[in-house]
């Protein structure tokens, strides 16, 4: 699964190399393609097995209920496939650079099953505004 954290850039033209222990996983586990969509300021970066059961799931959720419409539009439309290059690169839609305020320093965070990809101001915020207490607490609500 995907861990850690590291420092990147992205390039005018959209270009992100993934680091090299994601993409070991990515071929150990997964291909090379990885499907793209905004989420919490960040954009997440699922291997396409995994987007794929994510689909599973949402086909199973009443179709017409407001929760899952809000889902659709929001999270799922806004989904791009993206193919990891031979040299490790992945081309970031301008419309997600946008949403995500990707400039040229970036941070790829390890989340278990997906890729975080930040803006490296943003995540720097985000990073601040976690307290451990609140992780803590976080944890003990979860029962880990």
């Amino acid at each position: 699964m995907f861990r850690g954290r590291y420092e990147h850039t992205i390039d005018g033209k959209g270009r992100l190399s993934i680091p090299s222990r994601f993409r070991d996983v990515l071929r150990e586990h997964y291909d090379d393609r990885l499907v793209v969509t905004t989420y919490d300021g960040c954009l997440i970066a699922y291997p396409y097995a995994e987007w794929r059961k994510l689909e599973e799931k949402v086909a199973q959720l009443p179709e017409f209920h407001k929760d899952t419409r809000s889902f659709l539009r929001f999270f799922y439309s806004s989904a791009n496939d993206c193919a990891i290059d031979r040299l490790g690169r992945v081309i970031i839609p301008q419309i997600l650079r946008d949403y995500a305020e990707l400039s040229k320093e970036v941070v790829l965070i390890g989340a278990y099953k997906q890729l975080e990809i930040w803006a490296k101001p943003r995540w720097e915020v985000a990073e601040k505004e976690s307290s451990p207490e609140e992780i803590g607490s976080m944890l003990e609500r979860m029962g880990l």
